[in-house]
């Protein structure tokens, strides 16, 4: 690959300077040295600098509050020999905040011509930045883009969906990204259904079906004071088996894309953190998806109290003749089953290469704390993270009012979240699916997870792709999403940092998928 430009840096302006790197790649289309991109662990990073440094014709050196960094000082002077000697061109960028009066700043780069951004959307000087690169003034690139737009034909409007699969298949090319699947994609039994039936066991509501219906949680609730708490857990459970019919399209187009994307060889892109799907959804649907399209993968149980993780790794996944597939586990253990039982799925689900790992004495360094570690270092990529509990594991369902109350109140303390899945968290775009912004699980995720979330907001985008008409009419959150879509969009953007994408699930994974090969 041919580069334009070389970029210099210091750590501590590492996230502004990557906004820049994205705005130069995917606004003026050049192709730039970042060494985030380009270097992976183990690489000699210094032989990687030094060889970049002779190859290219254009330096770009971003100067923040602190001045040059350790390691920048000498990138600088090698592109300034080489500007001496009229073979590279060096372009001095003063980051948002700098004055280039500061004395810190070398008298040798006030010399020359310096790019002042005023802020990381400052576009003319946006534009005199790429004039640098390009060596071409704003004024006649302009003009050059003028001419070559259609005169007579109308600009078309603009379409969220097709600019938000555009920036995460590029983003692909060098990195994860992350998804969150709610409830809304079940399709055996919605949340209204499991509400309904907690009700009528009750003999809250008769026979006919109500119109409407309160949320999961506030039955869960009221479930847990007139019965037991203790039976929540094990009566939705059974609620849900009955429940196994087809599994959702979307579920498998998630499943053949992730397939995909961590099939590719080593050597294509230069991604540092995992793929990773955090799901609010209590069956084995998603697994049955990802078993089915023969594709090994790491689950992350939550339990109810915080304070245990449940893990399965399935390790090799094979299909066979007859509807058949088999499972190898790490120690060479394998469990053969038939595709068409969900039954011997789910005992599969449970039982393969399973083991439990207690969060409270990983926080406090124990040996917990290297078993999880280990984990984390040999695991089968993808990463399933079920935060709400599943289907087949004792104690982990969080579905009452109280039980999310209970959640978020213990997270600060016990951090809940494993550090490894905050990681890839903060550092990744998300694609929540099936989930509208007033669903209570979504909320509860979110609080959950808000301290991973807020790291990068504003630099990685957040999408939810959920039709606003798609949804069980019997949905209280579905009826006020559906009568209020673009105040609450608005105030998804504004609140949680989520763009709202009227489309389906489904659909939004194929056009991903297709582009991103």
């Amino acid at each position: 690959m041919s580069y334009d430009a070389f970029l210099s840096y210091s750590r501590e302006d590492e996230d502004e300077v990557t906004r820049i790197a994205e705005r130069l790649r995917d606004e003026a289309n050049l192709q730039v040295w970042f060494d985030r991109w380009e270097l992976v662990p183990g690489d000699p990073w210094q032989e990687k600098l030094e060889e970049a440094l002779r190859q290219l014709n254009t330096s770009v050196v971003f100067i923040g509050r602190k001045g040059l960094g350790n390691w920048q000082a000498p990138e600088v002077r090698a592109a300034l020999n080489r500007n001496a000697e009229r073979r590279m061109r060096v372009v001095p960028v003063a980051l948002p905040g700098v004055d280039v009066k500061d004395e810190r700043i070398p008298l040798f780069l006030k010399n020359l011509d310096f790019c002042l951004l005023r802020s990381l959307d400052d576009q003319p000087n946006f534009e005199r930045l790429v004039a640098g690169i390009t060596g071409v003034h704003p004024r006649f690139a302009r003009a050059a883009q003028a001419a070559a737009r259609p005169v007579a034909t109308a600009p078309e409007p603009p379409d969220p969906n097709r600019e938000a699969i555009a920036y995460l298949q590029g983003h692909l090319e060098n990195d994860a990204i992350s998804f969150y699947v709610g409830r809304g994609l079940m399709s055996a039994l919605t949340p209204c259904d499991i509400t309904e039936k907690l009700l009528r066991s009750l003999e809250l509501i008769g026979d006919e079906a109500p119109a409407m219906l309160p949320s999961l949680d506030l039955a869960a609730n009221y479930y847990a004071v007139k019965s037991d708490e203790n039976r929540l857990q094990t009566d939705v459970a059974s609620i849900l088996r009955q429940g196994h019919l087809e599994i959702p399209e979307a579920y498998g187009e998630l499943a053949l894309l992730l397939r995909d994307l961590c099939a590719r060889p080593a050597g294509r892109g230069r991604r540092r953190y995992r793929h990773l799907v955090i799901t609010s959804v209590l069956d084995t649907m998603i697994e049955q998806a990802f078993l089915r399209a023969g594709m090994g993968f790491t689950r992350f149980v939550q339990s109810a109290s915080g304070k245990r993780l449940d893990i399965n790794i399935y390790d090799q996944v094979e299909l066979g003749a007859g509807g058949f597939a088999r499972v190898t586990e790490r120690s060479g253990y394998h469990h053969s089953f038939p595709l068409d039982s969900p039954d011997d799925m789910d005992r599969v689900i449970e039982e393969c290469d399973a083991r439990s790992v207690s969060l409270e004495q990983a926080v406090a360094g124990a040996p917990d704390a290297a078993q999880l570690a280990t984990v984390f270092n040999e695991l089968r990529e993808p990463i399933l993270y079920k935060l709400h509990g599943s289907l087949d594991v004792r104690d982990s369902f969080t579905l009452s009012t109280e039980q999310y109350y209970e959640a978020v109140s213990r997270s600060p303390a016990h951090k809940a979240v494993p550090e490894q899945i905050a990681q890839i968290l903060s550092n990744t775009p998300i694609v929540c699916l099936g989930s509208r912004i007033l669903d209570p699980d979504f909320r509860l995720s979110y609080y959950l997870l808000r301290k991973c979330l807020e790291v990068r907001q504003g630099h990685i985008r957040r999408f939810a792709v959920h039709p606003r008409d798609l949804g069980d009419q019997r949905d209280c959150s579905h009826q006020m999403g559906l009568r209020a879509w673009s105040r609450l969009a608005n105030w998804a953007t504004t609140r949680y940092g989520v763009e709202m994408l009227d489309m389906r699930s489904e659909l939004f994974l194929k056009q991903l998928r297709g582009g991103a090969r």
